[in-house]
């Protein structure tokens, strides 16, 4: 899936330019379901924040007892997580249990939320031997279920030294699951997934090269991809024309098979978003972003529904759009960070060289998959959402922080049974130099 960083290049990280200040004691004293929570009184929010939108970021968190008012800060204030990459950062709907995948390094961590920014560490397991890689990707797919997984594709030719006639590319996941409270890996991890595509498919070149996002519905786990089409004429890729999902079987996953489409193009794996959820029906609603165009497909008994797709651009009235994931709150409600790919672009910063960088705004939409409509809400200026990761659902409240990188914004608070474009402005969020929120938990 086409990421879109910045359209010249990536933004380098200012962290010299301000720090945050955190804690450096590491007791300071203080889904693939729909984002929510319980409602327990005392149970804080979190907030998740980032200094650094290049490569290089650290993250930092902090409990909050109210978004509705007041002011939010991380200056001076914060926990900061184990970050070579900006940390991925999963909450147990209670609050207590806070999952953190140290990306590029492989360790995963787990926190207990003592308030505030007091948060003690109870957890640490390496992924790296059990999945041959210290590159894989973490999603908390229930409360008690994790997964760490990786995907990579290798070109195949008829002779050893890479000579010859091209057969294709040879795909092989990784995957281990998470006991989420042992905090331990569960017996039948595997290194190596064989993962066939159709014979004309594989063939014609395509291949997958990673997997996100997983959804469990059936014992069945539905991993989202980024699929390529390599032209063997100019050992370079192409546009693709179809979208693929990895089904593995929960108890064995060993067995792995590639549903594939054509009513919608594009990746499905996602970005630090969410990208896909079981609703109510135990269908798998997944996001598909593709060239200027974002989709909801549906799958329905392991195939693609291809009857009922919604097409985000269309229900805003014809724009060119990308997102990068999405929040299902539940009963065919959504809400939808999306770059405005037919907008001009804006100014976010400077590369390593000093010159400036560019990337198009973002907006959120309230989005319906019962009567495929979709409402533009009402947010700020120059918001950039590539990196942002979590919404927060409570007592029928959607939860989202707003603000441009650098910039001060809000917490916006949506009823999800409204269809006003306008929320409420909740606290205050502010933050230095490069730096911005990432997620509400």
């Amino acid at each position: 899936m086409k990421i879109q960083f910045f359209k010249t290049s990536v933004l380098v990280a200012s962290l010299a330019l301000l720090s945050i200040g955190c804690s450096s004691d590491d007791n300071a004293a203080p889904d693939s379901n729909p984002p929510g929570g319980g409602n327990e009184v005392n149970k804080q929010f979190q907030l998740a924040y980032a200094s650094g939108s290049g490569s290089q970021s650290a993250t930092y968190l902090q409990g909050v007892a109210s978004l509705n008012e007041g002011e939010v800060s991380f200056a001076n204030s914060g926990y900061q997580m184990p970050s070579s990459r900006t940390s991925r950062i999963f909450v147990s709907e209670d609050g207590k249990y806070v999952y953190n995948l140290n990306y590029t390094v492989g360790d995963l961590r787990k926190y207990e939320h003592l308030g505030g920014q007091d948060y003690k560490e109870i957890g640490n397991i390496d992924s790296s031997p059990v999945i041959g890689t210290s590159r894989g990707r973490f999603t908390k797919v229930n409360e008690k279920l994790g997964s760490i997984h990786h995907a990579e594709a290798k070109p195949q030719y008829e002779g050893a030294d890479g000579s010859g006639a091209y057969l294709g590319h040879k795909i092989t996941a990784s995957i281990a699951l998470i006991d989420l409270e042992q905090w331990s890996f569960l017996p039948g991890a595997k290194k190596e997934i064989n993962v066939q595509l159709d014979a004309e498919l594989t063939r014609k070149g395509y291949f997958i090269n990673r997997i996100d996002a997983p959804v469990l519905v059936n014992n069945k786990l539905y991993y989202g991809t980024r699929i390529a089409l390599f032209d063997a004429s100019t050992g370079k890729t192409k546009p693709v024309d179809q979208t693929f999902t990895l089904v593995v079987d929960r108890n064995d996953l060993s067995k792995a098979e590639v549903i594939t489409t054509e009513h919608v193009i594009g990746s499905t794996n996602g970005y630090r978003t969410p990208a896909a959820y079981a609703n109510e029906q135990n269908e798998v609603l997944q996001l598909v972003n593709g060239n200027d165009k974002t989709y909801i497909a549906r799958i329905a008994n392991g195939q693609y529904n291809k009857t009922n797709t919604f097409d985000l651009g269309q229900a805003l009235g014809g724009k060119k759009v990308s997102s990068n994931g999405w929040f299902y709150v539940g009963n065919g409600i959504g809400y939808v960070p999306y770059e405005k790919m037919d907008e001009t672009e804006i100014e976010m910063g400077v590369d390593k060289d000093g010159k400036p960088t560019t990337t198009h705004a973002w907006g959120l939409a309230r989005i319906d998959l019962n009567n495929n409509t979709a409402i533009d809400l009402e947010v700020p200026a120059n918001l950039w959402l590539t990196q942002y990761q979590t919404a927060a659902v409570r007592d029928g409240k959607f939860y989202i922080a707003l603000a441009p990188v650098s910039g001060k914004g809000n917490i916006y608070i949506y009823d999800i049974t409204s269809t006003s474009s306008k929320g409420v402005k909740g606290a205050i969020i502010t933050s230095g130099v490069d730096q911005y929120y990432i997620g509400v938990y």
